[in-house]
């Protein structure tokens, strides 16, 4: 499983300095059904919403979460976001990632994660974990149930 990150819209709000954890919520994952190792429909596309009270989000990371089993999880880098005067202010940031797990394939069934849990989803979900630069976590952001065929 391979993952892209790309950042689809980028905002940044002038707000006091703060600290804290960024939020995230996916607001589209597509498509709802996919066919593993069939190159043409096994990537999963989710567009992740986040808030990021201090800025440090970029040079964070993405931590995508398989519910399927607690083994499958991948960690990626984010780029930068905001630039370095607005991380050093504390600059409240917000904006969409999309996020691409290519070559799904099929897994195990194991234990579900406890992100998972926390997210309130079952097998067959993904979820989604934003940890700024500091390593201040995001709850986690999960999909609806996502069909895996071999």
């Amino acid at each position: 499983m391979k993952t892209l990150v790309a950042l689809a819209g980028v905002g940044a709000l002038l707000a006091g300095c703060s600290s804290g954890a960024p939020s995230a919520e996916v607001v589209d994952a597509t498509p709802d059904t996919i066919v593993a190792h069939e190159d043409a429909s096994d990537d999963i596309t989710m567009t992740v919403h986040y808030e990021d009270p201090d800025g440090d989000l970029g040079q964070g990371e993405v931590v995508v979460v398989d519910c399927r089993s607690d083994a499958v999880r991948s960690t990626f880098a984010i780029p930068e976001i905001a630039n370095a005067d607005a991380v050093a202010a504390g600059v409240t940031i917000e904006g969409d990632l999309d996020v691409v797990v290519t070559d799904v394939g099929m897994v195990d069934p194991g234990p579900l994660p406890q992100e998972c849990e926390d997210g309130g989803v079952g097998p067959g979900s993904f979820c989604v974990v934003l940890v700024d630069a500091a390593g201040n976590e995001s709850a986690p952001a999960c999909t609806e149930e996502i069909v895996v065929q071999q």
